[in-house]
């Protein structure tokens, strides 16, 4: 999986200049969750210990926390608008020729693919955080992850040998039923989404035993919570995004 994604940025992507943009926009989605829960640990803090700071603490520990909240929303907007007119660039610089329904498809590989690597970034920053919160549970979290990206990795690579046959299949003007086309894909990810979901639900049964058995500060729990339900959205959309990809990687190259 990942061998594909670096060969598809290096396909779409002529030049170094434009690389390294992508890995600036790509660091920017992933600091995005890192800091939301970061503004999550800062709440709960004030929440359970506010009554014990002075009144400078509690000034100062919010004003941090609005321009935290209010610099990730900030972020999230600029990274998700300025890519459009990343790509726009990058796609002018390319010199090859190509139909406008190749070049359609290529921009919808384009998106799925900063898309992909900004989820998986933000699987890895998250699972990093967890290790300033408790390094035993952040490490079976890390476990968890590794797993769950092998899985989509397989999957990925069957629904890429899939979707390839749907591609020759058109060319070689063979019916091919919607429900077949769209059925795959969206089956493929589901599945995909349901096994993370599961094994979330585990990490979250281990986390009232860490908590339960005082491994983990009642804060961190919380966080961890929260952090918990992030990784297994993230995980859904890292799913979804990997199956669009491989339809589009299909019909462009």
């Amino acid at each position: 999986m990942a061998i594909e994604l670096f060969a598809s940025a290096r396909l779409l992507l002529p030049t170094k200049k434009f690389r390294w943009q992508l890995f600036v926009l790509v660091l920017i989605a992933a600091a995005i969750p890192v800091t939301e829960l970061l503004v999550a640990k800062l709440f709960t803090d004030l929440v359970i210990d506010g009554a014990n700071r002075s009144m400078t603490e509690l000034a100062v520990s919010v004003a941090i926390f609005a321009v935290l909240f209010i610099g990730t929303r900030t972020a999230n907007y600029v990274q998700k608008t300025y890519r459009i007119k990343f790509f726009d660039k990058a796609f002018g610089a390319d010199t090859r020729e190509r139909s406008s329904q190749k070049e359609s498809w290529e921009w919808a590989m384009a998106l799925e693919m900063v898309n992909v690597f900004s989820f998986i970034t933000q699987l890895l920053v998250i699972s990093g955080f967890f290790f300033l919160l408790s390094p035993g549970f952040a490490g079976l979290n890390l476990l968890l992850v590794l797993i769950v990206l092998e899985v989509f990795g397989r999957l990925f690579r069957k629904q890429q040998i899939i979707q390839r046959g749907f591609v020759d299949a058109k060319r070689n003007k063979e019916i091919v039923a919607p429900a077949d086309r769209l059925g795959s894909r969206i089956q493929t990810a589901e599945f995909g989404t349901l096994l993370a979901s599961m094994l979330v639900v585990l990490m979250m049964g281990v986390l009232i035993w860490f908590s339960i058995a005082a491994y983990i500060s009642l804060s961190s729990t919380i966080v961890f919570f929260l952090g918990l339900r992030l990784l297994n959205t993230t995980f859904s959309s890292v799913s979804s995004g990997l199956m669009r990809f491989a339809r589009a990687k299909a019909n462009s190259f």
